[in-house]
């Protein structure tokens, strides 16, 4: 009760910090929108689920979770900004509560108030948190995922795996790059039941497949053709692959994107193609890269990993060099207690985490890479961290006395 206690302060804390960056930034009046604003726009006019790029209007630019819990929330408030940035901040909340609950799942009290801690002061989720963009919505659906299999339990397998099954799709919805993790999920419900494991995973894999199912075939309506999620995988895998693509991010080093260096002549001929028609184009145009260049595809993508775990060359040039000074340290450190506790707690929860961390960053740096996509797992590596520290405590003479 002590240790929920205290948890329960430093939520508060997290959510008094998140409303307060909220409001010192001055979100209300200068608001930072991405796609997802356009969209929940027009869903409101009556529009439907458009966004106007590259001349044309895409029905299925991105998941349609976040543009819709911010289409819901405008259609409430009369277009509050104060108010989406309310739930943002609850949504950030909610996410380091989920931190506790995991790193107690995982181990003691003292690690999981460890890992609440660093989540509630973490410079990058607090900063995300003011954005009006889906990466605040993703991490706490990813941290969910993970919550859903250290919480499943054997004694009650089918309505773990519905929970569970249900937890990735509605994940899928606001990030499907969830779905790489599934052979890590798969290993992980194999090995906590003693029988009927096929059975209890194509539960999962069948809750799951319900929840995307409506998105999937609203997609096949408005597109005649196979969508999953978005219709826009072949446009970020460009941008990753393509011979623009020096530094692996969506744009070059003088900010501009990597769409806005083509050719005229392509960028018109792109301007006559629907929605489809310019991702047949960027799929052909990043596949052909590859095959021509097959071992500068290898290197750019280990290249792109290892900006991936540490930083790209455009990485901090949207926040003052103090702020960003002040995020590296505090992911150096959390990469220092990542990796104590790697060696020193080598137990299935922490191969669990390690899992999901290295399949979406394996996968994400085959694609593009950007500062923020790491964000979507540092929740994880802060529960990694929190048992770390936890581990060194226990070394010193006073730390094993409290333990005991």
């Amino acid at each position: 009760m002590r240790a929920a206690r205290i948890a329960l302060a430093l939520s508060l804390l997290a959510l008094g910090l998140r409303v307060a960056a909220f409001l010192l930034l001055d979100r209300v009046h200068h608001p930072d929108l991405w796609e997802s604003e356009e969209i929940a726009t027009n869903l409101l006019a009556g529009r439907g689920f458009v966004f106007e790029f590259l001349g044309t209007s895409y029905r299925s630019y991105m998941e349609p979770l976040y543009p819709g819990l911010c289409a819901a929330v405008y259609a409430l408030t009369g277009h509050s900004y104060l108010a989406l940035g309310l739930v943002q901040a609850v949504l950030g909340t909610a996410l380091v509560g989920l931190v506790f609950l995991c790193g107690r799942r995982m181990g003691d009290d003292r690690a999981a108030l460890i890992a609440t801690a660093l989540a509630a002061v973490h410079p990058g989720l607090i900063a995300y948190t003011t954005k009006f963009h889906p990466f605040v919505l993703d991490s706490l659906l990813v941290l969910a995922v993970l919550a859903a299999c250290l919480f499943f339990a054997k004694e009650r397998p089918w309505r773990s795996a519905v929970v569970l099954g249900a937890v990735i799709g509605l994940c899928a919805l606001t990030r499907a790059t969830i779905l790489v993790c599934l052979p890590v999920i798969a290993w992980w419900v194999w090995r906590a039941l003693p029988q009927r494991r096929p059975a209890a995973l194509a539960v999962t894999l069948v809750a799951a497949a319900l929840v995307v199912a409506p998105w999937v075939a609203r997609n096949w309506a408005v597109h005649h053709r196979l969508v999953f999620t978005r219709s826009g995988t072949a446009l970020v895998f460009w941008l990753g692959n393509n011979p623009h693509a020096f530094s692996g991010s969506a744009a070059d080093l003088a900010g501009r994107p990597l769409h806005a260096l083509l050719p005229e002549e392509q960028r018109q001929r792109l301007f006559t193609l629907d929605e489809l028609g310019q991702q047949d184009h960027f799929r052909q145009e990043a596949l052909a890269y590859v095959r021509a260049r097959p071992l500068a595809f290898l290197q750019r993508w280990a290249v792109k990993l290892g900006y991936f775990w540490w930083q790209s060359p455009q990485a901090g040039q949207r926040y003052p060099a103090g702020w960003f000074r002040l995020y590296q340290a505090f992911y150096l450190a959390t990469m220092a207690l990542v990796i104590a506790a790697v060696i020193l707690g080598r137990r299935p929860e922490t191969w669990l985490v390690l899992g999901f961390c290295l399949a979406i960053a394996l996968v994400q740096s085959a694609y593009y890479v950007e500062g923020r996509h790491r964000l979507t797992i540092e929740p994880l590596l802060l529960l990694l961290a929190g048992q770390g520290l936890a581990r060194l405590l226990q070394l010193l003479p006073w730390g094993k006395k409290v333990s005991s």
